[in-house]
């Protein structure tokens, strides 16, 4: 149970980052866990909650900064809740990513005698997501929530966002004022080719007949924004292109809805899929189960190297997406199934059917409760993708309880300015 300590402050050192927006810091032998500080600070501390293992406090003041420190160039640092590493050097954040890694796999995994590959670092620091999605105030104001709360936090731009969403915020803005639906959030997204900015909007009950032309203005041809898309529990309308461009290899570009899942680094993704195809080395003779599949971004890529793909998503849209963009790049070697992945790897065990590699790339919450499902399906080899070392961490001790064992593990850099890190690992079957 929590309980709030009101004893004065104390002086910590910070020895280490957590995987999360804090510092971490012993007072009498107990970690404290305090939000923006670096390895190397000496900081005056309040402590906020005492818990059981640990306690979390607040800097009141810094007594000695570490070296390791930068000076956020954003001016929204410390309200907004985003970029909370946004004070660190990046060679830090990079080293910390890294050690977040392995901390898991060794301490929550149990895992060892792998090889953990140096992480690779994003192209840009700052300018790197292709999509923003920014909470609606009750006055029209467009932001992002306040660090663990829902206080609006208005913003003028993101430095983090590709610099072409920056340019359309004050467009959107008026847009936003003029409706009469109401609408909780909007998300803002770029393509890889230069004038494809989409809006996605998600309203609060009905469409209101009256915003059609709104709408149909904004998102029309030689408009800033190319296409708009709003949807309620049951209902979406599209004006103009809602479509973008997800450039993957040098001859293969993929065409997806604005609402569909894609990687928010586009060179971040491109990283990934490069290394996913080396170390797969896929072949001709394979015969592949990828789960979790989304619109097709690693499916037609192994499609093209393989002798077929199967591809399990739960969302249709996403399926709907990736079978035109097979149809477009001329793959006809790929089954779609569109079901939730524990169902429809259950029934692929049932029906007794065999892969020789497996590809999974599941939210952030991971892939428990499928492991042994999946280990008798036969596969040499399982290539997991993740964006959460803790639940990758759970779902490879699993595997390796079913004649699996972690070979290989490959950090890369999505998200700088935050302590989020993407990351594949290879498992191979030990038999």
């Amino acid at each position: 149970m929590t309980q709030t300590n009101a004893k004065s402050t104390a002086t910590l050192e910070i020895g280490a980052l957590s995987y999360g927006p804090y510092g971490i810091g012993r007072l009498d032998g107990k970690a404290v866990m305090v939000p923006y500080t670096a390895p190397g600070d000496t900081v005056e501390v309040r402590i906020t909650e005492e818990k059981e293992r640990y306690a979390v406090g607040e800097a009141t003041r810094m007594i000695a900064p570490s070296l390791l420190r930068q000076t956020p160039p954003c001016p929204y640092v410390g309200a907004c809740g985003g970029c909370s590493w946004q004070h660190l050097r990046y060679d830090a954040q990079l080293k910390a990513k890294q050690q977040s890694v392995a901390d898991a796999l060794r301490r929550i995994g149990k895992l060892g005698d792998f090889e953990l590959r140096p992480i690779i670092p994003s192209s840009g620091e700052f300018h790197y997501r292709r999509r923003i999605r920014l909470q609606i105030g009750g006055n029209r104001t467009l932001g992002f929530y306040g660090t663990a709360s829902h206080q609006l936090v208005e913003i003028g731009s993101c430095l983090i966002a590709d610099d072409r969403l920056n340019g359309a915020l004050d467009s959107l803005r008026r847009w936003v004022c003029a409706l009469a639906t109401p609408i909780e959030y909007v998300e803002i997204v770029a393509g890889d080719e230069p004038e494809e900015i989409v809006v996605v909007a998600r309203a609060i009950g009905p469409f209101a007949p009256g915003d059609e032309p709104a709408c149909a203005k904004w998102a029309g041809e030689g408009e800033q924004i190319r296409g708009l898309i709003v949807a309620g529990t049951d209902w979406r309308k599209v004006w103009g292109r809602p479509a973008i461009s997800v450039n993957l290899l040098a001859d293969l570009s993929l065409s997806l809805d604005a609402d569909v899942f894609m990687q928010v680094n586009a060179e971040g993704n491109r990283r990934i899929l490069n290394a996913l195809l080396a170390a797969g080395d896929f072949q001709s003779g394979d015969r592949v189960l990828e789960l979790y599949c989304g619109g097709g971004n690693f499916t037609l890529p192994i499609a093209r190297r393989t002798k077929e793909i199967v591809a399990v998503e739960g969302y249709r849209p996403s399926i709907a997406n990736g079978k035109l963009n097979a149809q477009k790049n001329s793959i006809d070697n790929i089954r779609w199934i569109c079901s939730a992945v524990p169902k429809a790897v259950t029934e692929l065990k049932r029906r007794r059917e065999d892969f020789s590699k497996i590809v999974l790339d599941p939210p952030r919450a991971g892939a428990k409760g499928i492991e042994t499902d999946l280990s008798a399906l036969g596969a040499s080899q399982i290539f997991y993708i993740s964006c959460n070392p803790t639940t990758l961490a759970r779902d490879l001790n699993a595997l390796t309880k079913l004649s699996y064992r972690l070979r290989m593990v490959q950090p890369i850099d999505f998200f700088p300015q935050t302590f989020h890190v993407e990351t594949l690992a290879v498992v191979e079957r030990q038999d």
